[in-house]
């Protein structure tokens, strides 16, 4: 009924894996470098999504013959941001550093909120989702404060994903 299919050994995810696990390693050695680096990405990431936007814009313009005013504010704002982020990566070093915080705060409370639909099922998990909410809307205030913590556990968090889906891939090599 079933065929046993004999894998032979993948180069490639063995390259891919090895890359990724030394670049999460150097990320782990130098986090200004891996900072500027994210900086850098974010900056291409905001202007592709400009560029987007007002292609998006216009289609709307096109389809439905409303004008959005709205989307071309936030798609120039993006292409802005995202030049900002190119030429000035010490700027999007930070900014990512806040975004960062306040995406954990915001995560809290959302977690916060939906926690009352658990209170039924389980108590236990009930309590446990409130306590690890306040704990995390703790951690969000604390790294809002200090954008230097904040930029320092991005990188420990990048890091450990790359070190980690290296150590997937050479597992799939094989």
């Amino acid at each position: 009924m079933f065929e046993e299919t004999k894998k032979g050994f993948d180069w490639f995810s063995l390259i891919v894996g090895v890359l990724f696990i030394i670049a999460g390693i150097a990320s782990f050695t130098r986090p200004d470098k891996t900072l500027h680096f994210l900086a850098i990405v974010a900056g291409i990431a905001f202007i592709f999504r400009g560029i987007y936007e007002l292609w998006f814009r216009q289609r709307i313009g096109r389809i439905l013959g409303e004008s959005s005013g709205w989307l071309i504010f936030s798609a120039i704002l993006d292409i802005i941001l995202g030049i900002i982020f190119l030429f000035q990566p010490s700027f999007g070093v930070l900014f990512i550093a806040i975004i960062f915080a306040i995406w954990f705060i915001l995560d809290s409370i959302t977690e916060l909120i939906s926690a009352k639909f658990f209170k039924e099922f389980h108590r236990g998990y009930y309590w446990f989702i409130i306590i690890l909410a306040i704990l995390s809307l703790v951690l969000g205030v604390i790294l809002l404060f200090s954008p230097l913590l904040s930029a320092i556990t991005v990188v420990w968090l990048v890091s450990t994903f790359l070190i980690v889906f290296g150590i997937m891939k050479l597992i799939q090599a094989f």
